[in-house]
C-alpha cells in the first residue's frame, strides 16, 4: 500500500504526520474507511475525500487522539485562577469579560475544567466575568463535548467534590456535566490549520494550546503560533503542555515563570526575556528528515522499526502495544496487553508496561499489581523498580517512593531516570543540598544524549532531553545553584 499521496493529503488538510513508525495507525485508520465507504483502494478513497467533506470528519476522528481528562495538568488551572485572571480582571474594560480559548478541546474536557476552576474561584460571578470559547477539527469529538456525558476515565484526576458539584450520574459508569457549567462554554468547529480563525474569536486573553502541537513538525508549529498570537490581546497568555514549552518557544512571545510553572505572554521576546543559559542563544540542534530539531522530539527510546518477519509473535504484539502506548491510546494498549500478560510465555517488561499504562489511567492498585508481576520474572527490572517508585509518589508515600528509587541508583548508578525523581523529591521536602546532588548528576548523565537513551529503560518517558536539561538548570537556578 503505497501512503505517500494520502500521507501529504492529510499533512496539507489536517498537518499530521506519519513517521515510518506511526504508519500502522493510518492503516488502521484507512482499513476503516475503505470498508465504510467500499473505495476499491487508497487513490479511489482520495477521490472519495475530494468530493465529501463529512469523510474527512470521518478520517479525522481516527487519526487524532481524543484521549483526555478533567483537570490534566493542574498546575495550569491553579496558575489561571490565581495570577492570571486577578492581573486580567484589573485590565478588562468594565462590563466586558476576560476572554479565554481552549483550542484543540478535543472533547470538551478542558474547556468544561477550566470553567469549574473559575466557578470554583469566583463562584457565580464567574459567568459574568469570563467568556469561554473551545475548538477543535473533530466533529465527533464535538458532538461528544455538547452532549457532556463522560465515562470513568475522564475523571481519573478529578477531585470527587468536583465530581459530585458539577456531574449528575447518568449510570453505572457514566456522569453528565450540569447544563448550566455546558453553557458557559461556546464549542465550534475550527481547523487549527485554517488560514484564518473566527474573526469574533480576535481580542483573547488566555489561549490554552496543549497537549496538540504533538501532531505538528516545527514550520507547522511556528505558523499556528503566529494565528494564536494574532488571536491574542497584548500581554495576553498563551498556554502549552508542560512537555511542550521548548518545541513551542519561537521566540515570537516572551517565556516566563511563575512559581515553576512556563507559559508565553504576547509581548515581543527581544524586550522582555531575561537571558537564562537554556535560552541564551536560539537552539540549533541538528534537523531530521521531519524537519524538526532531533532534541525537540518526544523523548522516549528510538521509534519502533518495521519488525522483521522472523520475530515473535509476542514481540510483535508488545511493540504494538508500546505504539499505541506512545499514541497515548490507552484503551487500546491494555487490549494488546492482555494477550501478553497471560501464560508462561508473558515476561518481565510486558507486565512493566502494563504498570506504566494503568498508572497513566490514575489505577495506582492496578499498577502495583502488574509491577508485582513483572518483579516476579526479573527482581532487578528497572522499568518496575522506577515504576515502583511512581506509584508510591502518585499515593503519597514519598519515604517508600524515595527508598524505591534509592534501590534503583544502587543497581543501576546511571539510571538517571531514577536521580531526576529524587532530586524531585527531595525538592519538595525542603532537603536542598541532596535535590542539587541529584540535579547536577541528571545534567551529567544526559550531556551523552545517546548514553541517556540507552539507561533510560524501555518505557515511553514524557519529556525530551533538552526539556529535561532546561528543568533540571532551572530548578538548580530556584535552588540559588549552577549546574557546575
Amino acid at each position: 500500500m503505497n501512503l505517500g499521496p494520502i500521507k501529504y493529503l492529510i499533512k496539507e488538510r489536517l498537518g499530521l504526520q506519519f513517521a515510518e513508525h506511526t504508519e500502522d495507525a493510518l492503516r488502521r485508520a484507512l482499513a476503516k474507511r475503505l470498508a465504510g465507504t467500499g473505495a476499491a483502494s487508497v487513490a479511489a478513497y482520495m477521490q472519495r475525500l475530494d468530493a465529501d467533506e463529512a469523510e474527512w470528519h470521518e478520517l479525522t476522528s481516527l487519526l487524532t487522539i481524543n484521549e483526555t481528562y478533567f483537570y490534566r495538568e493542574p498546575q495550569h488551572l491553579r496558575l489561571l485562577t490565581g495570577a492570571l485572571t486577578t492581573e486580567l480582571l484589573t485590565r478588562v474594560a468594565p462590563g466586558k469579560r476576560v476572554r479565554i480559548l481552549s483550542m484543540g478541546c478535543s472533547t470538551g474536557e478542558e474547556p468544561y475544567s477550566i470553567a469549574m476552576a473559575l466557578r470554583e474561584q469566583y463562584g457565580e460571578s464567574a459567568d459574568r466575568l469570563f467568556e469561554i470559547a473551545a475548538g477543535d477539527v473533530d466533529h465527533q469529538a464535538l458532538d461528544k463535548a455538547r452532549t457532556g456525558v463522560y465515562g470513568a476515565y475522564s475523571f481519573r484526576a478529578l477531585p470527587s467534590e468536583l465530581a459530585g458539584r458539577y456531574f449528575t450520574p447518568v449510570d453505572a459508569h457514566h456522569r453528565q456535566i450540569d447544563p448550566a457549567l455546558r453553557r458557559l462554554v461556546a464549542l465550534r468547529q475550527v481547523n487549527v490549520l485554517a488560514e484564518a480563525y473566527p474573526q469574533d474569536w480576535a481580542g483573547q486573553d488566555v489561549v490554552f494550546f496543549r497537549n496538540v502541537s504533538i501532531y505538528f513538525d516545527a514550520a507547522t508549529r511556528r505558523a499556528i503560533h503566529q494565528r494564536l498570537q494574532a488571536l491574542l490581546n497584548p500581554g495576553g497568555y498563551l498556554i502549552v503542555s508542560a512537555t511542550e514549552t521548548l518545541p513551542n518557544d519561537f521566540g515570537l512571545m516572551n517565556l516566563e515563570e511563575r512559581d515553576g510553572v512556563f507559559f508565553f505572554v504576547n509581548r515581543l521576546a527581544a524586550q522582555t526575556r531575561t537571558k537564562t543559559p537554556a535560552f541564551a542563544e536560539p537552539l540549533k540542534s541538528p534537523t531530521g528528515s521531519d524537519g524538526r530539531r532531533k532534541d525537540d522530539r518526544q523523548f522516549q527510546p528510538d521509534p519502533v522499526k518495521p519488525t522483521p518477519p522472523d520475530l515473535s509473535t509476542h514481540e510483535v504484539g508488545y511493540q504494538n502495544a508500546l505504539m499505541l502506548t506512545r499514541e497515548h491510546r490507552f484503551d487500546e494498549a491494555l487490549q494488546a496487553l492482555a494477550l501478553l500478560c497471560v501464560g508462561d510465555a508473558a515476561q518481565s517488561h510486558h507486565w512493566a508496561l502494563q504498570a506504566h499504562v494503568l498508572l497513566e489511567r490514575g489505577d495506582a492498585v492496578g499498577a502495583l499489581a502488574a509491577v508485582e508481576r513483572a518483579l516476579a520474572l526479573d527482581a532487578w527490572s528497572v522499568d518496575a523498580l522506577l515504576l515502583q517508585g511512581r506509584i508510591a509518589r502518585f499515593q503519597g508515600h514519598l519515604e517508600s517512593a524515595i527508598g524505591h528509587f534509592r534501590q534503583v541508583v544502587y543497581s543501576r548508578p546511571d539510571c538517571w531516570p531514577a536521580h531526576y525523581h529524587l532530586a524531585e523529591l527531595y525538592r519538595d521536602r525542603g532537603q536542598t543540598a541532596l535535590a542539587v546532588r541529584e540535579y547536577r548528576i541528571v545534567l551529567r548523565q544526559i550531556a551523552d544524549r545517546d548514553g541517556a537513551m540507552q539507561t533510560a529503560g524501555r518505557l515511553p518517558l514524557a519529556m525530551s532531553i533538552q526539556d529535561l536539561r532546561f528543568l533540571c538548570e532551572t530548578q538548580l537556578s530556584r535552588l540559588g545553584q549552577t549546574a557546575d
